[in-house]
């Protein structure tokens, strides 16, 4: 029997609800900044200020990302601010703050972080959403089938390997564009088109719908000014993103940033991805047992 935990669900979205609903089987839940959450599991308490909230907390469970600006805790589904200081003006010295992407105002005031963003294990889980995610906007927002489409993927890193298989179901006609010779030999063994990021231009004159994974300006004025006017751009890169957003808003051409994908298209398969995340990483660190 697992030693019960007081755990804090601190903001964040639909997917730290799931996470936390999960945790609420063999722990004490609380959670504050879901103002604006009504259908609460039932074993999981709404605190009426951070005070009550946090004060007595083993663990306190944010989102991902748990802040936007380093000052305020992520909270979309609160009316109000949640100041970080706040939190760590009543926290508990030995509790540890679990966060995706912790900003540097809570690493720098508490040793005990674990910062779940990190996680191998969920990044390569949370690549299945994001290509499937990618796929639905692809459907949504093109006057045309996926089917036959041409779809250039820039990047060959865990989204790309999630992406292109299921491109490939859909039959797409499907361009890697990777740096590394190694990851070219890997697709090629797939079957899959391959080139570098020097005949980066060529690939996208010809492109219906162009995938990014990278997240360092890799389509720029330059690539902007070859792209067809009716294709399309969705940028899957964490910020500061893959594109040239103004100059490609300039000259006219469609661009989506779709982040966050897990979080808006299954945010129950994302919140049981986290919890396991943390679970474990909470395990390895002895805080659960």
């Amino acid at each position: 029997m697992s030693e019960n935990k007081i755990i804090v669900a601190l903001g964040g979205d639909r997917r730290l609800i799931e996470a936390a609903r999960r945790f609420a089987d063999d722990n004490t839940v609380l959670c504050y900044g879901w103002d604006n959450y009504t259908d609460i599991h039932p074993r999981i308490r709404r605190c009426g200020d951070i005070k009550e909230a946090v004060s007595e907390a083993d663990v306190v469970l944010m989102g991902l990302p748990c802040s936007a600006d380093g000052v305020t805790i992520a909270a979309p589904l609160c009316d109000h601010k949640i100041e970080i200081s706040c939190l760590l003006d009543h926290l508990p010295k030995d509790a540890v703050i679990c966060g995706g992407m912790i900003p540097q105002a809570i690493t720098e005031a508490r040793e005990k972080c674990i910062d779940y963003y990190k996680d191998e294990f969920l990044q390569i889980s949370n690549a299945v959403p994001t290509a499937e995610g990618a796929i639905m906007i692809a459907m949504e927002e093109t006057p045309f089938t996926v089917d036959g489409a041409r779809c250039t993927v820039l990047g060959s890193g865990r989204i790309t390997k999630a992406l292109v298989p299921r491109l490939k179901g859909l039959n797409a006609e499907i361009t890697v564009v990777a740096r590394k010779k190694t990851d070219r030999a890997y697709w090629e063994t797939q079957g899959i088109r391959v080139c570098g990021f020097e005949k980066l231009g060529k690939v996208l004159e010809l492109s219906d719908i162009i995938f990014n994974t990278v997240p360092a300006r890799v389509i720029g004025k330059e690539e902007i000014d070859l792209l067809s006017d009716k294709s399309l751009i969705i940028d899957l890169a964490s910020r500061p993103g893959g594109v040239d957003f103004e100059y490609a808003k300039q000259k006219g051409k469609r661009v989506i940033w779709a982040l966050s994908l897990p979080g808006k298209v299954a945010p129950v398969t994302a919140g049981r991805i986290i919890y396991s995340s943390v679970f474990s990483l909470l395990y390895e660190k002895g805080v659960i047992l």
